[in-house]
């Protein structure tokens, strides 16, 4: 594998809000690109997670992040949020923040407390869909045992969407192998990317990294991202750690830069 590669950071959370801190300490863009910098990261999302009914603060947040993407010089790029239960204000919303220049919708079952399964997802997940926003999914759940099954259920009700799924099903990655399966399905449009933020390096140099691996070769790793869920995990360190998983060159290459660029485009 190449020694140094150009990085893009697919899952990460700058404080823009007090209501997003995730740490005891203040995980500012400042301090995550000093440290995204030494990784040799060249751009990063900047996530954040709408409340439910209270439209006036998801907007403000949606605001942050595209206002941090124009302050950065395209640094980081805008991952703007809705909650699927605002209805009818989530979906003009949706519109809104394309408009403004958003590259993904970011979705969090567990954080907002929603269900994969709930039609309003799937009414959400469509209307970005129709405005080609891709949506970016926190994918484990550890009190929805279904909750992979309806990710699937998700992708075939709303073909034309591009999910991305955060953190690859957790423990459960095996899982991931339905989408190989799905794969020799000639109506299976493959538009499903698979983010290994927090398992991939959670799982590096563990007994488990080489059948997580032989798993996301199976699913394909053109279609395989790299985040370091910033400020959970260090990105410099989740960047090496990734590393040490034991791709080749041209897997590492698709992860860590070529996937996300074909995803969102030019950055």
């Amino acid at each position: 594998m190449a020694s140094r590669l150009a990085v893009i950071d697919t899952h990460t959370h700058p404080l823009l809000h007090p209501s997003q801190q995730m740490v005891d300490w203040d995980h500012t863009a400042d301090d995550y690109r000093t440290k995204a910098e030494r990784a040799g990261i060249v751009h990063a999302a900047a996530l954040v997670m709408a409340p439910e009914g209270d439209l006036e603060r998801t907007r403000s947040l949606n605001d942050a992040t595209l206002a941090l993407a124009t302050s950065s010089g395209g640094f980081f790029y805008p991952v703007c949020s809705v909650h699927p239960r605002d209805g009818e204000a989530a979906l003009q919303e949706i519109g809104r923040v394309k408009r403004a220049g958003a590259r993904l919708l970011k979705l969090h079952p567990n954080t907002q407390h929603f269900d994969v399964a709930d039609p309003a997802v799937a009414a959400v997940v469509e209307r970005a869909a129709s405005e080609g926003l891709p949506v970016l999914f926190d994918a484990y759940s550890p009190w929805d045992a279904d909750q992979p099954g309806k990710f699937v259920q998700l992708a075939m009700a709303v073909p034309k969407a591009t999910l991305v799924l955060a953190h690859a099903y957790g423990p459960h990655f095996a899982d991931l192998l339905v989408y190989h399966i799905l794969s020799r399905y000639p109506w299976w449009e493959r538009r499903v990317y698979i983010d290994i933020s927090a398992i991939g390096p959670l799982l590096s140099g563990s007994p488990f990294a080489e059948q997580f691996v032989w798993v996301l070769r199976k699913v394909g790793f053109d279609r395989i991202l790299f985040g370091s869920d910033y400020p959970v995990d260090d990105p410099e360190r989740a960047v090496q750690q990734v590393r040490e998983l034991g791709l080749d060159e041209e897997e590492a290459r698709l992860a860590f830069h070529d996937n996300a660029l074909r995803l969102l485009g030019d950055l």
